[in-house]
């Protein structure tokens, strides 16, 4: 990992138990890539601030204007899927003469930045004022995840890990957990339930992790992961896990499908969602070679490596002269190459 000690970076992102906390992840990831702290602009609520502390963040608060003028940032970072909350950001920081990225998922937000970044599987073809950087590829996921995909052959009772987050998706987490036990008892099950603190669902063969700083290790160590249509999926995959992804939000229904399409991962759409998502572990856990081969496809698509190209071309943006940005050469990590790789990825599968 390359750090870039000079570069002084600013990243604005919402979260929470209703909304999640997959934008503020990104952030730290990106944040980790680039070697630099990740300092962070928090839309949400005492609970979102207090889980950005507890990933590490520094958290700033005040106005748009207020903080950039406070921070000076050389690039400030937008992961928000409110176009109207992004812009004001947006617009602040080109005053200040800073450079913007934006980050997206299926093209969500406003794509105003100097780098647009949007690591989804389901394309978006949407307009952008910015060079982009699209697909699996460019998808930002903590650098761990890029040292390989877990270890073969731990051996051992099946076990299942179920990370929808916290709040209002521990009912369907547990719902879950019921229709894999009824179908598997000898399986271990263990339940992630976000950052947030949250109450204990109890002990016995339905084990609860408590708030975690990711879920990498969590990842590491089991056969099939129940996971939502967020960076979670993303990052299954990136470990080489068989998932089986759950759209706890509507706006997560595109990427589920999508996962499902491209064959890296199982889906959930169909209701009642916590049976549909049961019979998929329970049949991933029957069919040992089917697991593996779709874990495999997924480790192709998502090595784990994008936060790392993200963070060379952020390199290279705040590099390259302010007059020139629109008239810079495109680099190896452009639209164009992104669209190369997905599309023989596509044709692979």
């Amino acid at each position: 990992m390359t750090a870039y000690a000079d570069l002084r970076v600013l990243f604005r992102a919402p979260a929470g138990p209703r909304r999640g906390f997959g934008h503020l992840v990104r952030c730290r990831s990106l944040a980790r890539a680039l070697g630099v702290r990740p300092v962070v602009a928090v839309r949400g609520g005492t609970v979102a601030l207090a889980s950005a502390r507890q990933l590490g963040c520094e958290v700033v608060a005040g106005r748009a204007v207020d903080v950039i003028r406070r921070i000076a940032p050389d690039v400030l970072v937008v992961d928000d899927p409110v176009a109207a909350d992004a812009r004001r950001w947006i617009r602040c920081a080109r005053r200040a003469g800073c450079r913007v990225v934006t980050v997206h998922d299926l093209g969500l937000g406003a794509r105003d930045g100097d780098l647009v970044v949007d690591g989804s599987i389901v394309r978006a073809a949407r307009a952008t004022r910015g060079r982009a950087l699209r697909g699996p590829r460019f998808a930002i996921l903590d650098p761990v995840f890029a040292s390989g995909p877990r270890p073969a052959g731990r051996g051992g009772a099946p076990r299942v890990l179920i990370a929808l987050g916290g709040g209002p998706r521990v009912a369907l987490a547990r719902a879950i957990a019921q229709g894999v036990r009824r179908g598997a008892p000898h399986a271990q099950i263990r339940i992630a339930g976000g950052f947030a603190a949250t109450t204990a669902i109890g002990g016995g063969p339905v084990t609860w992790t408590g708030p975690l700083n990711g879920l990498a290790d969590e990842l590491a160590q089991c056969d099939v992961a129940v996971v939502g249509g967020g960076v979670s999926v993303y990052e299954a995959c990136a470990c080489g896990v068989a998932a089986v992804a759950v759209p706890v939000v509507d706006s997560q229904r595109p990427t589920v499908r999508g996962v499902q399409a491209r064959g890296v991962a199982r889906g959930a759409t169909r209701t009642p969602v916590a049976e549909h998502a049961a019979r998929e572990v329970l049949d991933l856990l029957a069919q040992p070679l089917v697991r593996r081969r779709l874990a495999a496809h997924a480790r192709r698509m998502f090595d784990g490596g994008g936060a790392s190209r993200v963070a060379g071309a952020v390199r290279r943006l705040v590099q390259s002269p302010v007059q020139n940005r629109a008239q810079a050469a495109p680099h190896a990590e452009t639209t164009s190459r992104a669209a190369a790789v997905t599309g023989a990825a596509r044709r692979a599968s």
